[in-house]
C-alpha cells in the first residue's frame, strides 16, 4: 500500500543569525543556506527513507527552482511523483533561525496549492492519504480519496472545517487549533487527534483516553522540519502497523529531537532514529 503526501514542495533561503529581527534595528546574519524543502515534500522524503511506498502529490512552477527540485525528487526514494506544472514560480520561503534555533517563515511566492488535486492520481483501496496543509478545495479530493477506500490523514487545521469527516488521523501543532477548541469533542469525525506542543512533547487523543510523550532532551540548532519528521514517524509507525499510541509517538518524537539538532530542512533518513 501507499502513503501519498499532499503538500506543498519548496525552495527555502535560510539565514542563521545570532539575534532575532526587531522592529527598526538591524540584525546580523552569520551564515545563508540555499536548500530544498516545503513541508509536504519533508514528510514524503523522509517517509520514504523508512522502507515506506510513498507517493508525493504537489506542485511545482516553471523557475530554475522548479527545475532544480523536480530533479531532486526524481532522483529520491519516493516511489510515486504526481507533480503539477504550473506557469509561474515555485513556492520560496526565507527562514530566519535565531540563536535559540527557533525559525520563522516568510513566503516569497504566492500559494498555488488550489492547483493540486488528487485528480488522476492512482490511489487503491487500503492507500493512505494525507493532507498536510489543509485548504479548502481539499473537500473534493476528501471524498476522492474516502471513495477509492483510502485511510485519511488530515493536518490539524482541517479539525476547523466541519465538513472533513470520515477520518484516521488529524495531527499537528497546537498552533493550528483555535483558542478553547477541544479535539476530544470530534470523535464523531476524527478516530484519533495527535497534537504537538514543541519542547513538551505531544499527546495523542482517542475515545479510548490519552497518551502523552515527552520530548527528547536535545541541542535544538534548527527547529525547521521538527513537525514533519513527527508526522513522518507517526505515519511510518501507522504503515509499519504499530497500533500502541505510545510507540507511535515516540518514533515521531525521537525523528524530531534528530531533526532539530541538524541544520536542514528535510529530516535525517530514518536509519539516523
Amino acid at each position: 500500500m501507499t502513503t501519498w503526501i499532499v503538500g506543498p514542495v519548496a525552495w527555502d533561503s535560510v539565514v542563521y543569525t545570532d539575534e532575532f529581527l526587531t522592529r527598526g534595528a538591524f540584525t546580523q546574519g552569520r551564515k545563508f543556506i540555499e536548500r530544498t524543502g516545503g513541508t509536504g515534500a519533508n514528510v514524503a522524503r523522509a517517509l520514504c527513507t523508512a522502507n515506506v511506498e510513498t507517493g508525493f502529490v504537489g506542485y511545482l512552477g516553471t523557475d530554475e527552482y522548479g527545475r532544480v527540485l523536480e530533479a531532486e525528487l526524481d532522483a529520491s526514494g519516493i516511489a510515486k511523483l504526481a507533480l503539477t506544472k504550473i506557469d509561474g514560480p515555485t513556492s520560496h520561503v526565507l527562514i530566519l533561525v535565531d540563536d535559540s534555533g527557533d525559525r520563522t517563515i516568510l513566503g516569497m511566492a504566492a500559494d498555488h496549492l488550489d492547483q493540486v488535486s488528487l485528480q488522476g492520481v492512482p490511489l487503491v483501496s487500503g492507500d493512505t492519504v494525507v493532507f498536510v496543509l489543509w485548504r479548502d478545495h481539499f473537500a473534493e479530493d476528501l471524498k476522492i480519496a474516502i471513495d477509492a477506500g483510502c485511510q485519511i490523514v488530515v493536518g490539524l487545521d482541517a479539525m476547523n472545517d466541519s465538513r472533513v469527516t470520515g477520518v484516521e488521523l488529524a495531527i499537528g501543532s497546537h498552533n493550528d487549533l483555535a483558542a478553547g477548541f477541544d479535539p476530544t469533542a470530534h470523535f464523531d469525525r476524527f478516530k484519533r487527534v495527535v497534537v504537538t506542543q514543541g519542547e513538551n512533547g505531544a499527546t495523542e487523543y482517542s475515545a479510548n483516553g490519552s497518551v502523552h510523550q515527552p520530548a527528547f532532551p536535545t541541542r535544538v540548532v534548527d527547529a525547521t522540519g521538527a513537525g514533519d519528521s513527527f508526522l513522518a514517524g507517526y505515519l511510518t509507525a501507522m504503515a509499519k502497523g504499530i497500533t500502541g499510541a505510545a510507540q507511535r509517538l515516540e518514533l515521531g518524537a525521537k525523528w524530531a529531537a534528530k531533526t532539530v539538532a541538524t541544520e536542514a530542512s528535510v529530516p535525517p533518513p530514518f536509519s539516523t532514529i
